[in-house]
């Protein structure tokens, strides 16, 4: 008799800016980095939770920071995705682990991972990474600010790797109650880079899908050279971040507050007609008989993007009605939730043959 109680589907999204992961009514958010430890730091102190204080600590005694830690702290950090394509199958791994670690409700538990990966990576890396995936794997983490350790015995018993968007396609259908495969675009807007995947018939349609490097990082780099002109001071990028993610489009800058809504909003259109131009582009490949039914809108550039998004694709008369586009009720978790669902659809059919 197995020693594992049952079988625990997650869905991972393997994002260039953040890993997210969804499990029952956990939702985990983590930035996409690992990196080595920095001798004589000692976690933050601050906030004492997980997911800012995570470590994990290989069968080789390596260590590295993951997610929050990793990018506060560490001296040489390793993005685990860039330009539209996983960066290292070894590193992604000990990424996946370490989150695997973090949501494991057991010290022993069985469990069947579907992950989803940026557009542009390679069919070889995702089988890769499935097969690493699949298996028994100890996994020890710490907490960096409490010194507490977590021991894992996991047991994988299916790891599917698909295109990141493919996730929040196949929530959108199940939501929607749709019966079958819908021919649709998935528009996945990230802060490094956009992912456009197609799916016709049912299959994801590689010649009709693609990556480019506009997203969010065009609109606060853009910015933050505005605000250079504007105030002649040096404003990082990655600073403006958080201005958006707020949706308030003022910055305080020396005591000084600006108001960046008009450039936002103008940065947002410009954005949006470069990555309808890139849509419209691959879609050219499209067979005769394909009907593009949806349109769907995922990641956190939606909240920038999403109106603009609409009306570049009703300007190129790419949609008859705007119900033609679709944003999932939460668009920045809906790959890893739809990519929990398939990884409930693995793993009843595992369970039906035991």
């Amino acid at each position: 008799m197995s020693i594992f109680r049952n079988l625990t589907p997650i869905g991972i999204d393997l994002g260039t800016s953040s890993i997210k992961i969804s499990m029952k009514n956990k939702k985990i958010k983590l930035p996409s980095i690992i990196g080595e430890p920095n001798p004589g730091f000692k976690g933050l102190t601050g906030d004492k939770s997980w997911e800012r204080n995570l470590v994990i600590k290989l069968e080789n005694n390596e260590e590295y920071y993951v997610g929050e830690l990793a990018r506060l702290q560490s001296l040489v950090k390793i993005l685990l995705a860039r330009e539209g394509r996983m960066k290292s199958v070894k590193d992604a791994l000990i990424a996946v682990k370490a989150a695997l670690g973090l949501i494991a409700e057991r010290a022993e538990q069985e469990f069947v991972i579907a992950t989803g990966v940026p557009v542009a990576t390679g069919t070889e890396e995702m089988e890769s990474l499935s097969k690493t995936l699949v298996g028994s794997h100890k996994i020890m983490i710490k907490n960096d600010a409490t010194g507490d350790i977590k021991i894992v015995k996991a047991r994988v018993l299916a790891a599917p790797v698909m295109p990141e968007p493919y996730g929040s396609w196949y929530y959108i259908l199940k939501a929607k109650g749709e019966k079958k495969a819908v021919d649709s675009v998935i528009i996945d807007i990230g802060h490094g880079s956009t992912d456009i995947l197609t799916i016709y018939n049912g299959t994801i349609l590689r010649t009709a899908s693609g990556s480019i490097a506009e997203a969010v990082d065009t609109v606060v780099t853009k910015l933050a050279q505005f605000l250079n002109e504007k105030t002649g001071r040096m404003i990082k990028p990655e600073s403006l971040i958080a201005v958006l993610e707020k949706g308030e489009y003022v910055v305080n800058i020396g005591g000084v507050e600006y108001d960046v809504a008009p450039q936002i909003e103008s940065l947002a259109k410009y954005v949006s007609r470069v990555i309808v131009d890139e849509v419209e582009k691959l879609l050219e490949t499209l067979p005769p008989d394909a009907y593009i039914k949806y349109f769907i809108l995922v990641g956190g550039g939606v909240y920038i993007f999403g109106h603009s998004l609409k009306e570049a694709l009703i300007s190129k008369g790419m949609i008859k009605s705007p119900e033609q586009v679709l944003i999932p009720d939460d668009p920045v978790m809906s790959n890893a939730k739809g990519f929990e669902l398939i990884a409930e659809y693995y793993a009843n059919k595992i369970i039906s043959r035991r």
